[in-house]
């Protein structure tokens, strides 16, 4: 029998159970081979959700897979114990696929999430006054290089007024799916965002047009 004290909450099993998929984490834990963190009662201790470590032993013990209102924490808590049979039965809850697809867009963007933290940050500091924060955001998925002699790089560029910028990238996916992926993921973590207005383009020409461009983002708090 193993006691174990997870986050703060204590269970007691067999070391079969923890034992039971030779491949996780949990296994190797209690291998021998490892020495597992004791508290002052000589319970094994796991820094980890101890609600939703409950969760993770009744699918070890019955195979039960949890209810659906826990499967997004409880795929990165199987994901983390190396859990791959229960993580693959949650991959299949729509609130699990939805999070690996938004992730895998989010993933194709630079710096996307330091990016998203400025745009907050910015539009914070813009909204004091007026309560509506605006954000000029210059993304670029290829660096613009010039193609004439005669045009001049310092000329005074729309994307000056940018606050915040993201680029280049190597996905096929253009500047507008970046500013829609940021706009969806704002508005999930609960700000009221304003849908962004066409892109504003440089209006500079000698002898070849400048091809950048800001959006304005706008965030109502």
């Amino acid at each position: 029998m193993i006691p174990l004290n997870v986050g703060g909450v204590r269970y007691m099993t067999r070391l079969s159970t923890l034992k039971k998929y030779p491949d996780s984490m949990l296994a190797a834990l209690f291998s021998g081979r490892y020495q597992v963190d004791k508290d002052a009662d000589g319970n094994f201790f796991l820094d980890s959700n101890g609600m939703l470590f409950g969760y993770l032993l009744e699918f070890l013990r019955n195979g039960l897979v949890p209810p659906r209102e826990h499967a997004v924490p409880l795929y990165r808590e199987a994901s983390y114990y190396g859990l791959h049979e229960l993580a693959e039965k949650l991959h299949m809850m729509p609130s699990v696929v939805s999070l690996i697809v938004k992730e895998a867009h989010k993933s194709q963007f630079p710096n996307y999430e330091e990016v998203k933290d400025e745009v907050i940050r910015v539009a914070t500091e813009n909204a004091t006054f007026t309560k509506m924060g605006e954000v000029f955001i210059y993304a670029f998925k290829a660096e613009f290089v010039a193609k004439t002699a005669t045009f001049n790089p310092n000329h005074g560029c729309v994307i000056e007024t940018a606050q915040v910028k993201c680029g280049p990238w190597d996905a096929p996916v253009d500047e507008e799916t970046f500013i829609k992926c940021l706009e969806s993921d704002l508005l999930d973590d609960g700000f009221d965002v304003k849908p962004h207005e066409p892109k504003k383009k440089c209006r500079y020409y000698h002898g070849q047009s400048c091809q950048k461009f800001v959006y304005r983002l706008q965030i109502m708090f």
